[in-house]
């Protein structure tokens, strides 16, 4: 399933390296249609997604996902002979659709295969790890062929690699219990009035808003700001090199860190302490970034933040499966998916209006703050949940 997306991401991936260096070449006018373009995608999921769950209650995740990788294949492909806003805008649209599909049936599959509490955190670090080795792939290896043999080539050649992961969706495992996850419904159940699932679905808002979204969005900015003249071992180097080989870093360290991760948080209680400590090492991270300090030391935790960032989406994805039961969990990951997508969507847009309005500083001190009150209001669930779980051993 990893696989699935990984190969699916070459394309998407590639966008963002290249677009913002080509875009005249692609038939676009200006900047801001790239940014509009990279965000499309992310936008059009909204509608999507409630539309994509129900289609899942008339197919089976293998099904889905042919569909999808068969989209994609083609979107990717035509990303090479695309000329003009419009063309491109439909393109990154369709792709949007693909993805949705992706998401969504990689969550249900891994909510069905997995073990109640034992094994699920693995799972989805698991995934989660490995398919962002096609972000990888797509940024650096698509960049650098761009640059040799065209965006036209790079993009046949991605589109192709997406068609021959085809056969590889027969290797999916049936999930045993495929008919009670596709009868749920999405609109029909109180899902607000459930417990802890509110408070989980402002945690992943907010932590995609400003976590992976914004700070990613103003990573390179960030750098020019506080290390214009950047020189690693004696090699002066800009912003947006600094930015690339960091994420580079983080996918590669999430590749081993994610399952790991996972995997510790795995079983009763504990992975609302890792979402805790995780919140707290955020907020004191992106606290920290702020300072101007030596640029090795000062690298070093802003790579600690991105990784604390990979972390916590590890640990939302598999708790958002944990503080629900039975029927409901798959309307609750659909719900969690679409308020992590708005996150997403909105983060870079809102996130560079409020740099240019009170500062980078003003900026990341308002994330800082938001992140920590999120430490702290998990932290007294966990005391309230520690209290009545010690109250009702007392009654035994």
């Amino acid at each position: 399933m990893a696989l699935i997306t990984a190969v699916s991401l070459f394309g998407d991936s590639m966008l963002y390296i290249v677009l913002p260096i080509h875009w005249k070449e692609v038939g676009l006018v200006s900047l801001v249609e790239v940014g509009i373009l990279l965000s499309a995608n992310r936008f059009i999921r909204l509608p999507l997604n409630p539309l994509i769950s129900k289609l899942y209650t008339i197919m089976n995740v293998r099904k889905g996902l042919t569909l999808a990788i068969l989209i994609a294949g083609s979107t990717t492909f035509l990303y090479g002979y695309a000329k003009g806003f419009t063309f491109w805008l439909i393109l990154r649209c369709v792709w949007g659709l693909a993805w949705s599909i992706i998401r969504l049936g990689s969550n249900y599959l891994i909510l069905d295969l997995s073990d109640n509490n034992n094994n699920r955190g693995y799972l989805m670090g698991t995934y989660n790890g490995l398919s962002k080795i096609g972000t990888l792939v797509g940024m650096f290896a698509g960049g650098i062929f761009v640059e040799w043999y065209g965006i036209k080539v790079v993009a046949s050649v991605f589109g192709i690699a997406t068609f021959m992961i085809l056969p590889v969706i027969a290797l999916i495992p049936r999930s045993n219990n495929q008919a009670a996850i596709v009868r749920t419904s999405l609109f029909t159940l109180p899902l607000l009035k459930l417990p802890k699932l509110p408070m989980m679905l402002l945690t992943v808002f907010l932590v995609m808003f400003y976590l992976d979204s914004m700070v990613t969005a103003t990573l390179s900015h960030l750098i020019d700001i506080r290390h214009p003249n950047t020189i690693l071992f004696g090699i002066a180097i800009g912003a947006t090199t600094v930015a690339g080989i960091l994420q580079a870093f983080r996918i590669l360290c999430s590749t081993f860190l994610s399952p790991w991760i996972g995997k510790k948080s795995d079983g009763r209680g504990q992975r609302i302490i890792y979402l805790i400590l995780a919140l707290f090492l955020s907020s004191t991270f992106l606290s920290i970034v702020q300072f101007d300090l030596p640029i090795y030391i000062w690298l070093t935790f802003l790579l600690a933040l991105l990784l604390t960032s990979s972390v916590l989406i590890v640990i939302m994805d598999a708790y958002i499966t944990d503080v629900i039961e039975g029927k409901m969990r798959t309307a609750a990951v659909t719900t969690f998916v679409i308020v992590s997508d708005i996150g997403v969507a909105f983060g870079p847009v809102l996130g560079f209006i409020s740099e240019r309005s009170y500062g980078i500083s003003t900026t990341y001190t308002i994330s800082t703050t938001v992140l920590l009150l999120l430490s702290i209001l998990w932290g007294i669930e966990w005391l309230r949940m520690r209290s009545k779980s010690l109250a009702y051993s007392k009654s035994i």
